[in-house]
């Protein structure tokens, strides 16, 4: 008997020591379950595997980390969810009232100004793979406004003359 009573004070000493790990057994873990609501047994029995609970709660520090992470997520959940209410919010006002103009542009500059620095980086090296476009685009625009300028002297001309 004295040896079983060694032995046991060792046990504890080892749980003294690791304060890390709780004393919650697998069989507590099950116990726990009967006396939580449907809805929370539901949930958690459809999440996790009995084991997987166990290997939570087994660890205070894990359970911890566990539970912030969870939050974490529910929080970045619940940001997206309000963006995309705000966005929703947003395009509701704008069909409801007179159309306006879009200045893509401008446009394109507030999107660019919210992008992230490396998102901006790799946006500007993709336009610059593009240069020859931009230069052609250029080039049919210039031509536009001249023929435009051409076409007003032209107007101008024309109704001096009467």
């Amino acid at each position: 008997m004295r040896e079983l009573r060694n032995t046991e004070v060792v046990i504890t000493e080892k749980k003294q020591d690791n304060s890390a790990d709780s004393n919650i057994s697998l069989d507590n873990i099950y116990k726990a379950l009967g006396y939580l609501k449907s809805e929370e047994q539901g949930i958690l029995l459809s999440t996790y595997k009995l084991t997987e609970l166990y290997s939570i709660c087994a660890n205070n520090e894990g359970y911890r980390q566990y539970i912030r992470d969870l939050f974490n997520y529910a929080n970045e959940t619940i940001n997206k969810a309000g963006a995309l209410i705000s966005l929703h919010t947003e395009a509701f006002k704008q069909s409801l009232g007179k159309p306006e103009e879009t200045n893509m542009v401008d446009s394109m500059g507030k999107v660019y100004d919210r992008l992230p620095e490396e998102d901006r980086k790799k946006f500007c090296e993709e336009i610059l793979q593009k240069k020859e476009f931009f230069q052609d685009a250029y080039k049919v625009m210039m031509g536009v406004f001249e023929n435009a300028v051409k076409s007003n002297e032209t107007t101008e001309k024309d109704t001096a003359k009467e």
